[in-house]
Parts: structure tokens; sequence; C-alpha cells
């Protein structure tokens, strides 16, 4: 295969034909080398020096850190944009997916594309270096794991009056925890108390309380402080239901009302939550249950 049917499957496919022309491109592959790369054949190594590019001109290419499939590219697309960033290794594997014909160009290779045509060269690392850039905010952002532990302020709309009153009384206590709650709650409870949100979600009826409940299991959530109407009917009932489920499952302190609301704060300020909890033999049966299934399968 030729210099010709990389030029195409750059030019036809994926964004650089977006960014430069067709004479620009012809430049830059005339100075790579062209690969044919067997089924699951490893193109280029974790920790190994991240020295070129690969250009895809057909076939399945996957991006690997150890199991998980970060990427899976195809005609026109590249990887290995770390040849102009300050990562002096590569920080995954890449593996064909099946038999695969790429373009590479090499340190050496695009020396000797600076000498052909600076102007043009730099360009292009320019370009790869800001496409690396923010691949690597992307991947940032996939692994970042949130640590803090949040209090949820939520309320139905008869009781919000009722919910502010309650943190207007007790901001002294509320302003030590990093607060969650809809956008609307955060507005009403900023304008009565000046306390701000650390994190919102969207009300109840569209996916709030499940938002929440997301992040009881994922351990983010210290109490749930919730002033439920007990005198309307809810479209959201069985998320209501859901939150206050997820609360016994993974021991959450839960309010519904001023009184409680009141003894969880004291109680969380009382560094009482930080010792060991009474086992929750249920959760522990259930989990024992699943990985038994996991086996068997």
């Amino acid at each position: 295969m030729d210099h010709n049917a990389l030029v195409n499957a750059l030019q036809s496919k994926g964004n650089l034909q977006h960014s430069f022309k067709t004479a620009e491109i012809e430049q830059m592959a005339a100075h790579m080398s062209i690969e044919t790369i067997e089924k699951e054949a490893i193109i280029m190594q974790k920790g190994e020096p991240a020295d070129s590019m690969i250009f895809i001109i057909d076939g399945l290419v996957q991006i690997l850190d150890s199991d998980r499939q970060l990427a899976l590219l195809s005609t026109g697309d590249f990887l290995g944009e770390s040849l102009f960033s300050e990562e002096a290794t590569r920080t995954a594997n890449v593996q064909a997916v099946e038999p695969a014909t790429v373009g590479r160009l090499t340190i050496h290779d695009f020396h000797h594309f600076l000498q052909d045509s600076q102007a043009l060269a730099i360009r292009f690392r320019q370009y790869f270096q800001a496409i690396g850039s923010a691949r690597a905010q992307q991947v940032a952002a996939e692994n970042y794991v949130d640590s803090k532990k949040y209090l949820a302020l939520i309320a139905h709309n008869n009781m919000k009056e009722g919910l502010m009153e309650f943190c207007d009384m007790h901001s002294d206590k509320l302003e030590k925890f990093p607060l969650i709650a809809t956008g609307t709650t955060g507005s009403m409870l900023y304008k009565k108390t000046g306390l701000c949100l650390s994190r919102k979600v969207a009300s109840g009826p569209l996916g709030g309380d499940q938002a929440v409940g997301t992040l009881i299991s994922t351990k983010n959530i210290c109490g749930v402080i919730f002033f439920r109407d007990p005198l309307s009917s809810h479209p959201h009932h069985a998320d209501i239901e859901a939150l206050g489920r997820l609360c016994d499952v993974y021991q959450i302190p839960f309010a519904t009302n001023p009184q409680s609301g009141e003894a969880i704060l004291d109680y969380l300020l009382s560094g009482k939550a930080e010792r060991e909890l009474i086992p929750n033999h249920v959760l522990k049966a259930y989990v024992q249950g699943q990985k038994k299934v996991v086996e068997a399968g």
C-alpha cells in the first residue's frame, strides 16, 4: 500500500481534513513509513518511549489500560500525540483489533519534516499538542474520584419554605458541610442564609433523587435531610422511596422533618458518624450472594 492511501484516509476521514489542506497532509505523509499490523498485535507498548505517532489507514485499533478499553479508533484517526508532549513514555497499550495498515511518524521523521517545511511542521506539532492536551483532560475527568461527603438538602415544593427556615436557624452548623441540592433550592438557600452549594443536581422529578442515590452508592453522602410533603401525591414517588431505601442499605442518616434534621446535624458534628457502624448483615449477605452468582457463571 502506498502513501496515496494514507493521504486519502486522512483527507477523507478523521479530523485532520478540517484543519489542513490535502497538499499539506501530503507533505507530512511523505515523511511517514507504512506498516501492516496483524490482528491482536501490540502497536505501542505502555512504558516504552513516546517517540512516534500512528495514523490509521484501515482496520480497527484499540487503546487499552490493562483490560479496559479507553478508545476504539478506525480509518483517518491518529494516536500517539504524546510524541509532542512532555510525557517521555507511553501511558497505555495500543493493539490492533483486526488486521490494520498504519502510517508511522517517528521523531526522526518529524525532524526531517521540519527541515523541509518548518512552518507547516510547526503547525502540525501545535495541532497535535492541542489534541493531546484535550484528550489528557478528558481522561483526567473520567478518572476523577470525588472524595467529598455531601450533606443533601431536599424538599418538596410545599416544604421548601420550611427547609429554608430550618437552614437559616442552623446555618452555623450547615456551613461545616459541603452541601448538595437542586439549583432552585441552592438559589433559595443563598438568598436566605448566604450558604452556597458545593454541588447541584436536577429537580426530583427530573432525576435529582436518583443522582443523590448514585452518590450514596459511591459513599459521597454523609446524610440526607429531605423535607417531604406528607399531604400531597408526587409523580416521582418511586424515586423518593428508592432514595430512602438506599439510605437504609448504606446506613446513611435520613431526616424528613426539622426535629430529625436537627438530630442528624448534631450526630454528624459529634464525630460519632466516624465510628465503625453496626455491621449491615443484609448487605453483606447480598454481596456474598452476588459473588457466588459470578463465580458460578
